[in-house]
Parts: structure tokens; sequence; C-alpha cells
């Protein structure tokens, strides 16, 4: 492909009609592949002793903070691991790695100053996957900030190609204007957003109203705990240095925890109830979280916002870019107990390549100190009737591209349509829509859509093989077949087999990031404003005060182009993406 972009080759076998087939890389989608070293080097197993460092809880801003002080994003060191030297990393608001944890109040009107002054990329640059733009990353990177759950206009969203190099700034500006939750800020540069987050740039961006919180842990019983994987290796100078795939690998899977980035940690908790905020900030991995038998936990909210009623838990299943608000009762455990949060098999219906297990995650050692003994609220967000019928449905796809020649993926694709596409989704403002996501590939999909809030509804098995012949005339994908099928594409119902089923329980709330499973149809319900029924938990402009001027090409509800996509980042980079636009 010497010369050639991706993009550029798909678009060639698009206007050729011909067979022709992308080199296949080292493994393939749907098959694993071992996390290859920097440049020409091998990584090394490390035998970390685990629990040996305390668990970092990120320093804590406002959103007066924020707007104040801006977010730099500049190259440092970090220390993973008690018994690791530093490696090279990056960090947001002089952190060596992720960044500060925004409080912001709802409601508050923010801008701020995001910077870049991010030095050479620590990590190997595959520069083929999305055309000219990439050539100068190795030496100059581009990010672009979004705040993942926000409900930003188009000017401040973190489009993939609104992006900006070492030296320049852009002002951003968050109008807060959705209920409490936990967001997070990561960047979104196109073809390169899988490096930029393993490098560090990633932190969380917590929504609070004093009101809706009231009665639930906070202060010293409220942590953000960011879950990541990732593997160490050596680099060229012999030096220790974070890994990942270079060129260009289907997924990644680390060797080693990584939680609020350091390696296993510990963390001391008193005999009382904890708010955790779980994030899966990790590339590729889904986790099956677990607590040890005799722990009482609760779901208190999902991606965006509180449930109507705390949830008992046994289990949790997070897709990367999910979240889950949850409290852990310690209150009838001993001083010197220690707990750990376990990750095990995922579930049958959840398929993913996986190939290194990561069976423990953090350890809790309780004190005999006594800490939040209060019992949690009976109802923590008020119900929501949900529009049923006369709602719109909208079908998309999840497709495989596969080489002719060995029968692999050599790449994913939303609606079977390359990034540069005129063939997109346009919503109208202020209405819902239901999206049936239909999924022909091999693997579970985390699809995020950006702007926006909704609720998922039911997932259905049908007979993927038989939809994918009758859409495309062929039961296998080519790049010679990317761009075909007729849109709006055939409604998936004649093609069901088996029940409705309802979410998973840790899903029944409001969620930017849903689980698209194969062989399965996922309906959402999504709002595209806050007009669209009673009770859109964003876009309240009434409950907003601006700041004098505004860097958003419009107010309240937004318009505009944004994008949705696969949250495995490895396959966001490589053309797993498409824009949207809501339109009036």
């Amino acid at each position: 492909m010497t010369g050639l972009t991706r993009t550029d080759f798909v678009k060639a076998s698009i206007a050729a009609g011909a067979g022709l087939a992308l080199p296949l890389r080292t493994g393939a989608l749907g098959a694993g592949t071992a996390a290859a070293a920097v440049g020409a080097t091998t990584p090394v197993t490390l035998g970390l002793e685990p629990f040996a460092d305390a668990l970092p809880v990120p320093p804590i801003w406002s959103g007066d903070e924020l707007a104040l002080r801006g977010l730099e994003m500049a190259e440092s060191t970090h220390r993973f691991h008690r018994d690791l030297d530093p490696v090279p990393t990056w960090g947001y608001g002089g952190a060596s790695y992720l960044g500060p944890t925004i409080h912001a109040t709802v409601g508050e009107d923010v801008r701020f100053l995001a910077r870049n002054r991010l030095g050479p990329h620590p990590l190997g640059v595959d520069t083929e996957l999305h055309g000219p733009d990439m050539a100068n990353d190795a030496e100059a990177p581009r990010v672009s900030l979004h705040l993942h759950g926000g409900y930003t206009c188009p000017h401040s969203d973190g489009y993939p190609e609104d992006t900006f190099t070492p030296g320049q700034d852009k002002m951003y500006h968050y109008f807060n204007a959705q209920q409490a939750g936990t967001t997070w800020y990561h960047d979104h540069a196109l073809g390169i957003t899988r490096l930029n987050v393993y490098a560090g740039l990633a932190g969380f961006y917590l929504m609070r109203d004093a009101a809706a919180e009231a009665g639930l842990p906070g202060g010293a019983f409220e942590i953000p705990i960011a879950i990541q994987d990732k593997t160490f290796g050596l680099a060229g100078d012999g030096s220790l240095a974070l890994h990942y795939p270079n060129p260009w690998e289907p997924e990644f899977f680390g060797d080693t925890a990584v939680v609020n980035g350091k390696a296993w940690p510990y963390l001391e908790v008193a005999r009382g109830l904890y708010r955790f905020r779980l994030l899966n900030g990790s590339s590729s991995r889904i986790y099956n979280l677990f607590l040890e038998p005799g722990i009482p936990w609760f779901l208190i909210g999902t991606d965006t916002g509180f449930v109507e009623r705390p949830v008992p838990l046994r289990n949790v299943v997070l897709a990367p870019g999910e979240r889950a608000d949850v409290v852990v009762d310690f209150r009838s455990r001993r001083a010197g107990d220690r707990v750990r949060l376990l990750n095990k098999p995922l579930p049958p219906h959840v398929v993913s390549p996986e190939e290194v297990a990561i069976p423990e995650l953090v350890e809790f050692r309780v004190t005999g100190a006594t800490g939040f003994r209060r019992g949690l609220p009976g109802r923590l967000a008020a119900p929501v009737k949900l529009p049923d019928r006369g709602v719109p449905e909208r079908t998309v796809l999840l497709v495989e591209i596969m080489d002719p020649e060995t029968d692999e993926p050599v790449m994913a694709l939303l609606n079977n349509r390359p990034w540069e596409t005129d063939e997109i989704e346009r919503p109208v403002v202020d209405t819902a829509e239901k999206w049936n996501i239909v999924n022909l590939t091999a693997d579970t999909h985390p699809i995020h859509l950006h702007l926006v809030q909704f609720r998922a509804l039911w997932r259905r098995g049908f007979d993927a093989e038989r939809y994918l012949t009758d859409v495309f005339g062929t039961d296998m994908l080519t790049p010679a077949d990317v761009g075909t099928g007729t849109r709006p594409f055939a409604d998936p119902a004649p093609y069901f087999a088996g029940p409705a089923r309802k979410p998973e329980r840790w899903e029944d709330g409001w969620k930017d990031t849903i689980q698209a499973h194969p062989g399965t149809v996922t309906q959402i319900l999504v709002p595209f404003g806050p007009g669209a029924f009673p009770g859109v938990p964003f876009g309240f402009e009434g409950r907003v005060t601006p700041m004098p001027g505004h860097d958003c090409d419009h107010r309240i509800p937004f318009t505009g182009e944004y994008v949705w996509h696969c949250h495995i980042l490895d396959h966001e980079d490589n053309e797993m993406m498409l824009p949207y636009e809501v339109v009036r």
C-alpha cells in the first residue's frame, strides 16, 4: 500500500467495482491479536506484585477552575507501578497521566481554553488509516476534545476532524444543560484516538446536582474508577515504554490492569457505603465485573443519569466507553478484610476476541474507621414514560469487510459506508426515533452516539446470513462491495428468530453507548432534542445562565453535524465511524 492510504484504497475499490483486497494486517477482526511492540522491539513479561500501590484519586476542579485554568495537554512521564520505571505519557491539566475530575454544576455555563502543548507521539503512528492529515502526527500530533455523554453544540463536541496541533489552542463551551451523571472527556482526533487516549488523554467530568444527589455518599466516599489495560515493554534505547500495535491491528488487549493510572492498585475503605463511578476506559476490552461474595452493591446510575430506584447487582458488564454509577456497602465488613473487584469471563452473548485474561483489578482494604452509614434513598429519579406508538424506526448496520482470498475480516464499517460518505443519517431536531442496530459481524460492538442520550428497548436474535444475502446480494462483503446496499436498509423484523429480550439491569436507564451483540438486533429510543418527548434529560435551556457571548454557532436545541461510531477505539480509528446530522 505504499503511497496509498486505506481511505484512498476503499474509494478506488468502489470506483473500480473490482475484486481488490486490502492487505491483511497481523491478526483480524474476530480473531484477536497479540499486543505488538513499538518499532522492532519485543514486549516483556513483567512479574509485578499486585496491590502494591494505592489507588490514585484525581484532583477535583470546579467549572470555575476549568474556565480559569484552561485544560492543557502536555507530555510527561508516569510511574504505573512502584517497581516500574517512569514511561513517557500524556496528561491533561498538569497530570502526568489522565486528568483532573471536573465537577460541573448542572446548568453551569462554562467556557475554557484547551491548549495543545504535546511533543512527539510516544507511540507509533500508522499514517495509512485516514489520509494525509496524519502525515505529521508522529512529530506534531493532532488533538480534539470530546465530552462523552455531553449535550454540546457542534463547535465544542470534539468532531474527529476538528483538530488542533501543538502550539495551538481551541475554546470549548459547555452549557452543562443536562441531568446529573457520569460523563467523561477524552481525545477524539481522527485516526489516532486510540493512541492519544492510551497515552493518557482522558478524565472524568461529573455533572453535579446537589438536590438530586442528596443522601448519597460523597466527598471521600465518592471515587471515580477508570479501568484500562496496558502492555509494557522495551523501547529502542532499552528503556521501559508503553506499547501499542503499530501498524494498526484490529483490537488491542493489554496484559496489565491499570486503574486510575496504577497497575493493580489497592484502596483503603472505611466501614460504610462508597459511591464508585466505574468507567471502562480501555481500547477494546469488555469487563464482566464482580465483587467477591458477601458484598452488597447497587446500581444507582447508568452512563449519564440516575436510575429510578437502586438496583441490587450481581455483576456489571461494561464495554469500552460505558459507565456504571454504583454504591458498594462495606458496613458489615471487619477491619482487616480484603475485597477485590474481579473481572470474570464474559456471558455467552457478549463476544470479544480478547486473548489475555485479567481476572483481578482492585483490592479494597477495610479499615477500622467508620464511614458513610446512611442507607440509600428509595427513589433516585422520576419515572419517564417512553413513547411507543408513532415513533419512526431507522435501521442501521454493522458489517465486516472480508479479504476474499483468506476469508478473514480486514475492517468493520457502519452501513457499509466509509468515513468520507454523503450517505448519512439526518434526524430532525426535537423528534424521537427508534434505531434498529443490526449487527452482521462476529463481535460485540459498543455503539456510541454523540450529542444524545437514549434508552435501550430490547434485543432480538435474527437470521444474519439471510439478511446479509438479501440486502447485499452476497454472503461475504469484500472491499469491492464497500458502498453497496440500498438505503434505507431492509426492516429486520422478517428475519427475527426468537423473542425480544429486555435490556440488562445495568442498562435500564439513560445511555449514550450500547452493546450491539453479533446475530442480534438492538433497538434504542433516541430523542434528538429536549422537545422530543416529556422527560428527556438534556437540553433544558431554562436552567442555563448564559455567559456574555458564546462560542457555539447557535443555542439549544442543537443542530448540526455529529458522529456515531464503535467505541472499540481500534475500530473507530479505522472507518467504523460515520457522521450524522441533526436538521431542522
